[in-house]
């Protein structure tokens, strides 16, 4: 392999500096990318850093509430959801014939289409959407510490969140 172009020094490829292990360490800015059980993880900011195992169980406390109030909200979203798209369905439609003022038709139809935007509704849903989409972030940002119990105390406030409020979802 000596004599091909951009190869020298491959010869045997048992170089045993540590040259190609320090590359990789060194494209994570020197992170390695593995879960650690580090007490001091800071959860969203620096003052919020636990500093004793006790402080390190209410961050494990308050992670595992935050994810179990996201799986409620959005089983609460799922179950509004159903009663707008029923009450949208429910809504009469009156038609009123030209010839005779008092003779109306009233059908029971479905509503083809898109429900209209209604302002007991949709900013509702809007605010709903937004307040479950924060909060999945907050979350993920959680994990993304790698911090092994930060993330199984979202997996446990998943668990008990679902076991909770999945029956209100449809």
């Amino acid at each position: 392999m000596d004599d091909m172009p951009g190869m020298t020094g491959m010869t045997g490829m048992d170089d045993t500096s540590g040259t190609s292990t320090s590359t990789i360490h060194s494209s994570h800015g020197g992170m390695a990318m593995v879960f650690q059980s580090i007490i001091e993880t800071p959860i969203y900011s620096y003052a919020f850093t636990p500093k004793n195992p006790g402080q390190y169980f209410g961050a494990l406390v308050f992670l595992a509430l935050l994810s179990f109030i996201h799986r409620g909200l959005i089983a609460y979203a799922s179950h509004k959801e159903l009663i707008w798209r029923e009450r949208e369905s429910t809504r009469k439609i009156v038609i009123a014939k030209p010839s005779n003022a008092s003779d109306k038709t009233v059908v029971n139809d479905k509503i083809k289409g898109p429900a209209p935007w209604r302002w007991t509704v949709d900013p509702v849903r809007a605010l709903l959407s937004g307040v479950n989409i924060g909060l999945q972030l907050l979350l993920m940002l959680a994990v993304m510490t790698l911090n092994v119990g930060y993330f199984l105390a979202v997996i446990v406030g998943v668990f008990l969140g679902d076991l909770t409020f999945a029956r209100f979802a449809n």
